[in-house]
């Protein structure tokens, strides 16, 4: 039964219904790389191209997140030089290890990469541009909407098949939710891909604080006191963090 009056809501409601459970392992074992990073003093790197920046982005230098997010920024590619400019750039291969390379990704280190239908070669390159580096890949992507799509990578893979783990947002192919005289609307990824990813940083909090260690998170600097730990965490990760 529906809980919300209006119909995007409940699309809501029952995706996250739809993750909470047949994702659950695959979210604990990203929680445990991430947890094993951290303690290790490494770095969480995000990528995603175009609409899939959000939640690569969601958890950078925010409130209630972990401080030793790098999110991997390219205007290029996330459409700030223009839509067709970005659309072209994620379909050609070997150009997302230039941006990569900008960033030291070390081994230990883990990488997240997002991409609703993960066909395109700028999240696969990104994929195998880190596992060579030793970092540990994550896909999000809509794996079960796209496993039977085509790859535009000359390997033939899809990010969820390059990736260390997969994990599936459980996104359509079409990325929406809703139907109106026979136009599909109202996307959903972005809101999966979220939840996803903010359902595996907290999880690894809760391993960290499991043993006895305060988890590294930033609290909003709008409300008093909180500039001063803050400060600190940045201080922590800036030889690592880009765009700190």
């Amino acid at each position: 039964m529906n809980s919300f009056k209006h119909p995007y809501f409940n699309a809501i409601e029952n995706l996250l219904a739809q993750l909470d459970g047949p994702e659950a392992p695959a979210i604990q074992t990203a929680a445990q790389w991430t947890a094993q990073a951290l303690q290790q003093g490494h770095i969480i790197h995000t990528f995603g191209c175009g609409h899939s920046l959000s939640p690569a982005l969601e958890p950078f230098h925010r409130s209630g997140c972990f401080a030793a997010v790098n999110v991997i920024l390219a205007p290029e590619l996330q459409f700030m030089h223009g839509a067709a400019q970005g659309t072209r750039l994620e379909r050609q291969e070997g150009y997302s290890p230039k941006i990569l390379a900008k960033h030291h990704l070390q081994k230990g280190d883990i990488l997240f990469v997002f991409s609703n239908s993960g066909r395109n070669p700028a999240g696969i390159d990104a994929v195998l541009y880190a596992k060579e580096k030793g970092v540990k890949t994550v896909s999000v992507s809509a794996k079960s909407a796209h496993k039977n799509s085509r790859s535009r990578h000359s390997s033939g893979l899809m990010l969820f098949d390059a990736a260390d783990l997969a994990l599936d947002n459980h996104a359509t192919a079409n990325e929406t939710c809703l139907e109106i005289n026979n136009v599909s609307l109202a996307p959903l990824s972005t809101v999966a891909a979220c939840a996803v990813f903010h359902a595996v940083l907290f999880s690894a909090a809760q391993i960290l604080a499991r043993q006895g260690l305060r988890p590294p998170v930033y609290q909003s600097s709008n409300l008093p006191g909180n500039d001063a730990e803050n400060d600190r965490l940045s201080l922590l990760y800036k030889d690592r963090i880009k765009h700190l």
